[in-house]
């Protein structure tokens, strides 16, 4: 007998120019606003290598230095004690020894050559919570699933940047146009903290990133934002629905709405023979329909900011329409699930790179399309990063004790 078609739902990989995010808080990187102003007039280079490049300020002592990387941007120079060796250290090893740490993890640097397993061990025993490095990890496992296709609900990047990155891990899906996607709120909401995307991301930046990478996966995205694909082998008709495709409407809500032009879309999709043939209707959105708990015998967490403004039409035009199961991600939550009064199921995916809001570590779903749908959990072996409400006791930033010389 046939395997039955198999795809892996994976979502929130949270990848971003070097591989920090919000969420890891021992791990935030600072970065200048602005390009720096490194004229010959005022420096001269003492180090470069790849791009980037240590500078002495002109007739000032020999440790004003600035650590400028390949798009012009200056960087924090870690000082002795931020540093913690023993003996003293030159200020330009210093210099130079932070450019070579972040070039490690730089996401157009990996998806030019990914890193053999050996060395992405090494890397990731330095910095264990990089997501750029913990994508890699996860995308080989994803490959190595047994899977026909892969299903991307949102969250790809921290802040707009780091999709050369998603490509490249996953490029054998891509070629095959066997790779899914929908954006999420980090894709092309503006986040309400300083990262490193440069230069700084607008609505217009990010919906155009987006669109770039959408366009590379050759979905059929409609003007309402929704897209339609096809999958014979498992007798199943996939939606894509943008629930970021509104205007964001206050810079800290981080809210989602399907909106009446998408739930109009699907309900012009449902009068199709296609879909009314199709033993399995599924939808694809990041934000949540239902609030989830955050492990067994734990509450739902806290909805500011973050819900699903008309989760209650959506669900009934889902039902209406004969949906027959609803793949999300956005809160880090994995749980499978048949809401109340509802016909249809509901599989939240936790982040592929951070892990579960449970304390669970990064997973994904592997789902076989047969008679019935049977998901199955595949656990990625690397630890969950704690969050700020987990661990409010971690450590600063690897970034406090550094200096920056150059004005942001």
């Amino acid at each position: 007998m046939a395997r039955p078609f198999t795809f892996a739902h994976v979502s929130d990989f949270h990848v971003s120019t070097f591989g920090d995010t919000v969420h890891d808080r021992l791990g935030r990187r600072r970065r200048s606003a602005r390009q720096a102003d490194v004229s010959d007039a005022r420096w001269e280079t003492v180090w470069s290598e790849a791009g980037w490049r240590v500078l002495h300020a002109r007739g000032a002592r020999p440790g004003r230095l600035a650590l400028v990387d390949p798009e012009g941007y200056a960087h924090p120079i870690p000082t002795e004690r931020a540093e913690g060796a023993g003996a003293s250290i030159d200020p330009v090893e210093r210099a130079a020894a932070r450019a070579c740490r972040l070039e490690g993890r730089r996401a157009v640097t990996l998806a030019a050559a990914l890193p053999t397993p050996g060395a992405l061990d090494v890397l990731l025993e330095a910095t264990p919570t990089n997501t750029n490095l913990r994508l890699i990890r996860a995308a080989t496992l994803v490959d190595q699933s047994d899977v026909d296709m892969v299903l991307a609900t949102g969250d790809l990047t921290e802040d707009g940047d780091g999709y050369e990155l998603v490509e490249a891990v996953f490029r054998r899906f891509l070629e095959a146009g066997r790779f899914a996607a929908i954006p999420g709120n980090h894709d092309l909401y503006l986040m309400p903290f300083s990262g490193t995307a440069r230069p700084k991301p607008t609505h217009a930046s990010k919906r155009a990133r987006w669109n770039e990478f959408a366009e590379g996966l050759r979905l059929d995205v409609s003007t309402s934002g929704a897209w339609v694909r096809h999958i014979p082998e498992g007798d199943a008709v996939l939606v894509g629905l943008d629930s970021c495709a509104r205007p964001q409407r206050r810079f800290f809500r981080h809210n989602g709405a399907v909106g009446p032009t998408q739930l109009g879309f699907l309900r012009e999709l449902a009068k199709t023979d296609a879909w009314r043939r199709a033993r399995h209707r599924l939808v694809a959105i990041h934000h949540h329909v239902v609030s989830l708990p955050m492990g067994v015998g734990r509450r739902s967490p806290l909805e500011l900011g973050m819900r699903l403004d008309d989760a209650k039409e959506a669900a009934e035009v889902f039902d209406a329409c004969g949906v027959t199961l609803v793949m999300h991600g956005h809160r880090h939550i994995s749980e499978e699930r048949m809401p109340a009064k509802s016909n249809f199921r509901i599989l939240a995916s936790p982040s592929l790179t951070l892990g579960c809001l449970s304390g669970d570590g990064p997973s994904f779903w592997r789902v076989e399309l047969g008679d019935r749908v049977h998901a199955e959990r595949v656990r990625i072996p690397m630890g969950a990063v704690p969050t700020a409400d987990e661990d409010d006791d971690a450590g600063a930033s690897e970034t406090d004790g550094d200096d920056m010389l150059l004005d942001e």
